[in-house]
This record gives structure tokens, sequence and C-alpha cells, in this order.
């Protein structure tokens, strides 16, 4: 009878695709905390450019603030004795994502038919990451990942 003394060509390839298997699993799991984390953020950037740039359009003034739980767009109203809410076209809010701003009635960002009110600066943290906004008197938004 004889000896074998090594592996066959299947038998690595079968180690091969186990490994590759698990590796991607493991990287697709790491990454899985920060996904909802960035859609949320990258549909909040878009949505805020709609509203910059609806701001501008329509001539009307509009703002950004963060109520405690998610951020909401507002509507400055003529007559009316406050910031308005806009209905929310998103999904819910993931619960560890927190910006560096204050919980305030008073939007911190506010659109109006010039430009942005003032230049704004905002931190956006979460367990694994942040991410920094910076917005310009010209309604542009910078954004930067941060470690």
């Amino acid at each position: 009878m004889q000896r074998s003394r090594g592996f066959s060509l299947l038998e690595m390839l079968v180690v091969l695709l186990i490994v590759g298997l698990f590796s991607a699993l493991g990287v697709a799991f790491l990454d899985a905390g920060q996904a909802p984390m960035r859609q949320a953020l990258a549909q909040l950037a878009n949505e805020a450019r709609s509203q910059a740039a609806q701001a501008r359009h329509a001539g009307q003034l509009l703002g950004l603030r963060w109520n405690g739980r998610q951020p909401e767009f507002v509507r400055w109203q003529a007559g009316a004795p406050a910031w308005q809410v806009e209905p929310s076209r998103g999904a819910p809010w993931p619960v560890g994502l927190q910006p560096d701003w204050p919980v305030t009635s008073e939007p911190q960002v506010m659109f109006t038919p010039s430009g942005l009110a003032r230049p704004v600066s905002l931190t956006w943290r979460w367990a694994e990451g942040r991410q920094r906004w910076q917005w310009q008197a010209d309604n542009t938004l910078h954004i930067a990942t941060l470690p």
C-alpha cells in the first residue's frame, strides 16, 4: 500500500474556499455596525442640500435642529409663534447617532434665500466613528470622516 505524503489539490482548494468564506463574513459583520449610521447621515446630508436649494429658490426661511432624538427640518411661518416642523421623509433615526449640538427649539443651521445665515460646524458621533460637517455661507456642505 502506498502512503500519501501531502494534501491533494482538491483538499487545498476546499480549505482556501472555507477560509475565504469566513473572511468575507467577518468583514461584512464588522462593517455592519457603521452602515446604518453612514446611510442615515448620507440621507440627512442629501435632505439638507435639498432644503438649502428650496430656501434659495422659493424664498423661504428653513432650518435644521436637533430635538434630542433625531434631527428635524423646520420652516419659519410668518404670523406663527415658532418654527414649524416639516414632515419627515426618512427612515427611523439610528439610536446611537448623536450630534454635538444641544437640544433647542431654534435651528442650528438656517437656510435663507441668500444662502446660509452663518457658517456652521457639526460633529456626528456614534460608537464606531465620527463625521464632521461644515456648512459654508454659500450653502455648500463639506463632510469629513474622522477616526
